[in-house]
């Protein structure tokens, strides 16, 4: 009887963890047309931001439902968008130097020209700061940077001639994410430094071209697969992708996993 028992015991046990799993798996909902697969970023309410192929911007609530469209005054595509901050979304325009930070419903806010804060380098990557200024990576000085809007300066400075290679590095993003700063370099890695400027370590993530962030865990796209690296303890896991689909990067919320081609973004529920 106690064997029967414990037997019984054993296969609901083993038909929950087949159900948990199950439940993991992301379940295919529907596709839908951009025009970046790196100006992409998600919000703290899990929100999407993306482009579509109008160059738009536009907000995807958590279920992928359309919020709203934001349209610029010109065509020009946004390199890289950043929406964590809860007040304002960051739109950096590579091409012309220029910031443009929207409120919730992707208002305009302000138009930030760089070199009106006498910054007439080439800034290759920018992403918004908790305390609402801006981290700068300056390809010409070769620095990362933080510009202080309210006070009109740069107020951080750390150079990288000792960090990066100077002689091929490719820099594709720039973020905050819990008081750190992620610096993704597609040649050699992911650089992080704390919100002083100070460097502190490598991850030796190559060849990726976007990475995100999802509670304590950092994910990005490579060689067919979706990984996840927890932030501090340095564990990975990884979830395959079909054989017959080419994704090269990802955005992932509580409940939603999106998954983009160079046109395209395939949507999951999970």
């Amino acid at each position: 009887m106690k064997l029967n028992k414990t037997i019984a015991i054993f296969c609901l046990l083993m038909l929950s963890v087949v159900t948990v799993f199950a439940q993991q798996q992301p379940q295919f909902m529907q596709t839908i047309a951009v025009s970046s697969p790196t100006a992409i970023s998600t919000d703290r309410n899990n929100a999407v931001y993306l482009l579509n192929p109008r160059r738009n911007l536009v907000q995807l609530d958590s279920l992928g439902r359309l919020i709203t469209v934001y349209s610029p005054a010109t065509n020009n595509r946004a390199t890289f968008i950043d929406a964590w901050n809860p007040m304002k979304v960051l739109a950096f325009y590579a091409d012309q130097q220029e910031i443009l930070l929207l409120d919730r419903f992707l208002a305009p806010l302000t138009s930030v020209h760089l070199s009106d804060f006498d910054i007439n380098n080439t800034v290759k990557a920018a992403a918004l700061a908790s305390d609402d200024g801006l981290w700068l990576f300056d390809e010409t000085d070769f620095k990362l940077s933080k510009l202080d809007l309210n006070q009109r300066r740069v107020t951080i400075e750390t150079p990288l001639n000792l960090v990066l290679d100077r002689a091929k590095f490719d820099i594709r993003m720039l973020r905050e994410y819990q008081n750190l700063i992620y610096l993704l370099d597609y040649n050699s890695g992911i650089y992080v430094f704390d919100n002083l400027g100070n460097y502190k370590q490598k991850l030796p993530v190559t060849g990726v071209s976007y990475i995100g962030f999802l509670n304590n865990e950092l994910y990005f796209v490579k060689e067919g697969n979706l990984h996840f690296l927890n932030i501090y303890k340095q564990q990975e896991r990884t979830i395959p992708f079909p054989k017959d689909k080419n994704y090269t990067t990802a955005l992932a919320t509580q409940n939603r996993l999106y998954l983009f081609t160079r046109n395209a973004a395939d949507v999951y529920s999970w």
